[in-house]
C-alpha cells in the first residue's frame, strides 16, 4: 500500500537548517518539525507579554495607597466624564463668547474653527461649544465661509488635529 509510505517533504528556508525529503531519516524530519514547534511556542509567548497603552494607566506614585476602584473600569468612565466637564468648561469660557469678537471674522483661521468641529466636520452643537445662540450662529457662518473658500474640509477637521504618526486614536 503506497499511501501510507512515509514520504516528507519539508523545507525550512527560513533557519537554515537541512531539509528533510524521502532520502533522510524519519527521526531528523521529527526533530526538525519539533524544533519549528518549539520556536511558534516561543514566539508565541513573546507575543502574549504586550504592554499597556499609558492612556488606560493613571499615574500613580511610591508610597501612596490606592482604593480597588482606581484600577476599575469605572475609573476610566469617570476620568472620561471629568475631561468631557473641563472640555465643556474650557469651551464656555471661549473668548469667542466676548461682545467685541465676532466669529465670522476668523473664516481664514482654519484652526480656531476645528475647535468647534466634530472630526468628522460636523458643527458641534451649541450646548457642546458653549456659545451664546447668536454667537454660535456667527461660528457656523464663518465655518461654512471658510469651506467656502477652500480653508476647512468639509468631511474633517483642519490638518492641525490629524492624528499624528505613532498615536493612537
Amino acid at each position: 500500500m503506497q499511501r501510507f509510505s512515509p514520504v516528507i517533504k519539508r523545507c525550512i528556508s527560513t533557519s537554515g537548517k537541512k531539509t528533510a525529503s524521502s532520502g533522510s531519516s524519519i527521526s531528523s524530519a521529527f526533530n526538525l518539525l519539533k524544533a519549528d514547534q518549539e520556536n511558534v511556542q516561543a514566539q508565541l509567548e513573546r507575543e502574549k507579554s504586550a504592554t499597556l497603552d499609558p492612556s488606560f494607566v493613571p499615574g500613580f506614585y511610591n508610597k501612596t495607597t490606592y482604593d480597588p476602584f482606581d484600577f476599575s473600569i469605572a475609573s476610566l468612565r469617570y476620568q472620561g466624564k471629568l475631561n468631557r466637564l473641563n472640555h465643556a468648561q474650557f469651551m464656555q469660557n471661549s473668548s469667542f463668547n466676548a461682545p467685541e469678537i465676532n466669529p465670522g471674522d476668523f473664516f481664514c483661521l482654519p484652526h480656531l474653527l476645528s475647535k468647534y468641529l466634530s472630526t468628522s466636520g460636523m458643527i458641534l452643537h451649541s450646548s457642546v461649544t458653549g456659545l451664546k445662540p447668536q454667537k454660535q450662529r456667527a461660528m457656523a457662518k464663518a465655518i461654512k465661509r471658510a469651506r467656502a473658500f477652500g480653508y476647512l474640509s468639509s468631511v474633517g477637521r483642519d490638518v492641525v488635529f490629524a492624528a499624528k504618526r505613532g498615536r493612537s486614536l
